[in-house]
């Protein structure tokens, strides 16, 4: 079709016919756009956007749609492209053609040849879509598998932290269940020591008991045999040879009460450790109580066994002690501040060269005045000696 002057007229092409065609035919129209655009100079911008666009992106979707608004928009290309593509294809798009009076042969030779060779380059293109496709499926299936792998690896990675945690929480409760069960057995350990102490205390006691009634019960015969014989009734005291510290007979069992009584013998200066005795036998009573009690039970034993006690108190003088003439035979003294009466006791012993007793159940003053040569007597065996 031409115009008055030998153009192409303008065919009038219809866009629902355009997007109606076969693959086959379309494939024919995109071989003569790009044909037509490739041999034009210049583009303007919507044909230019066809002609750079690969020709895959052009067989459907918003690149046939594109094609469609570029011919239906642009007479010029449409002309030229319609004169191009085979006849049925022209008919499809703008009608069928008039019979023309004398059809050339040879321009029929060179359509049909160009409809073999599109119809060829549309089975490629789609072969080749065929095979893309079927990559995209491949590709879409492996990420699928990827996917769920990872789905199933951190299901695994989240069960692996919630173990951990779980295990965590069971060491922290062990650890405290550990501790407690450590506390408590300490605690029955520490009870079980204590009434094993306090039974120790009180076989020690019962023990002392016995030797003391039993030497009540000796002294109680040899008073009765003295007063067979008319003598005054007093026990004899064992006659120990002088010395520092005091060599007691063989036959005179160390730590025993007869022991403390040779010891305790008229004349010996007795220094006594003045609070532990009574916190030892007299822990009912308050502190001035216990000095009170202590100085009378020293007063009565110096007329019976003549000896010189000195009883040592940490700290000032709390509270007044009554003087009697009894009494006064019981030296009390009282330690000045920052000086404890084991100090006092320790410098009494070395300030003398005389025979002395030290009366007094603490381990350490012991090895202390043992060390200077004192004599010592424990508070049970002092008071199996003067209470008779």
């Amino acid at each position: 079709m031409s115009d008055p002057e030998g153009r192409p007229s303008a065919p009038a092409v219809d866009r629902l016919a355009l997007e109606g065609l076969s693959s086959d035919d379309w494939a024919a129209v995109l071989v003569a756009v790009r044909a037509e655009l490739r041999a034009r100079e210049e583009l303007d911008e919507p044909q230019a956007a066809v002609a750079e666009q690969p020709t895959g992106r052009l067989v459907a979707g918003r690149g046939r749609a594109q094609v469609g608004e570029l011919l239906v928009g642009d007479g010029a290309l449409a002309a030229a492209v319609v004169e191009r593509v085979p006849g049925p294809v022209r008919a499809a798009v703008t009608g069928p053609e008039a019979p023309s009076a004398a059809p050339d042969v040879a321009a029929v030779a060179v359509r049909d040849d160009e409809v073999v060779r599109v119809r060829q380059r549309a089975r490629a293109l789609r072969e080749e879509r065929d095979a893309w496709r079927r990559r995209a499926e491949g590709a879409e299936a492996r990420a699928e598998q990827s996917e769920r792998a990872l789905a199933e690896q951190a299901a695994v990675q989240q069960d692996l932290r919630d173990t951990i945690a779980g295990l965590r929480q069971e060491l922290t409760e062990a650890g405290a269940e550990r501790d407690r069960a450590v506390v408590r057995e300490r605690r029955r350990r520490d009870g079980e020591v204590a009434r094993l102490e306090a039974d120790l205390a009180a076989l020690r006691r019962a023990e002392e008991s016995r030797r003391v009634e039993r030497h009540r019960r000796e002294r109680s015969a040899q008073r009765r045999a003295a007063a067979d014989r008319g003598t005054s009734g007093q026990v004899p005291v064992p006659r120990v040879p002088p010395g520092r510290p005091t060599r007691l007979p063989s036959d005179i069992v160390p730590g025993t009460t007869e022991a403390a009584r040779a010891l305790l013998g008229p004349g010996r200066l007795v220094l006594i450790d003045g609070y532990n005795l009574p916190l030892n036998h007299r822990a009912d009573l308050d502190l001035e109580g216990q000095r009170a009690w202590l100085v009378g039970l020293c007063a009565n034993a110096v007329p019976v066994h003549r000896i010189r006690p000195v009883i040592y108190f940490d700290g000032q003088r709390a509270g007044g002690i009554r003087s009697a003439p009894a009494r006064q035979a019981v030296q009390v003294r009282f330690t000045p501040e920052g000086i404890t009466a084991d100090d006092e006791l320790v410098l009494a012993v070395e300030a003398t060269d005389e025979p002395v007793v030290v009366v007094t159940d603490d381990r350490e003053l012991v090895e202390r005045v043992t060390a200077s040569g004192a004599d010592v007597v424990g508070t049970v065996g002092f008071l199996g000696v003067v209470r008779r």
